[in-house]
């Protein structure tokens, strides 16, 4: 099953926005984004990943969503406090976008520890989707500074600020 075929289109578009906070799934088969909708009483950003997909709830998974890269859209002071004990200026906008060192999303293939090659390939190839979703909010042209970050399991696995835009 194609992963549009997955998406469940009464939560989610593939219209990228800047105008609002949001969570999003980067299907890594198509190469193409998509948002959770802003509805009425709803806030994008409150919305589960799951739920994205057809199958999954606000508080069920889905195994489909194995093949989607999550990430978390800010806009300007909608987030606050610290991620993994590092400083985030929530008065600017942030793309995060969740990574994990053992998961190849494009086999859905856990990948052991002990082999540091396949991991290191796999976060490299993790941080250049990560760079495209970047771009293509860069190029809606949001009114305020935007940020990128990869979120990993800990501190250790993450990158904050890999590119900052102003704009």
């Amino acid at each position: 099953m194609s992963g549009h075929q997955q998406i469940n289109k009464q939560h989610c578009t593939d219209k990228l926005r800047t105008d609002y906070a949001h969570v999003g799934l980067y299907d890594v088969q198509e190469r193409k984004a998509w948002i959770a909708k802003k509805k009425w009483g709803v806030v994008p950003l409150r919305v589960s990943h799951a739920k994205l997909l057809i199958g999954g709830t606000q508080d069920t998974s889905t195994v489909t969503k194995d093949r989607y890269l999550c990430y978390w859209f800010n806009t300007p002071n909608t987030g606050e406090g610290h991620v993994h004990g590092y400083p985030i200026e929530w008065d600017e906008g942030h793309l995060m976008v969740r990574i994990d060192p053992n998961w190849n999303y494009t086999t859905s293939r856990f990948i052991p520890n002990t082999d540091t090659a396949r991991i290191e390939k796999n976060l490299n190839q993790q941080h250049a989707w990560g760079q495209r979703i970047y771009r293509d909010y860069l190029a809606i042209n949001p009114k305020y500074p935007l940020s990128w970050h990869m979120i990993g399991p800990r501190a250790a696995d993450s990158m904050f600020y890999i590119e900052r835009t102003e704009p």
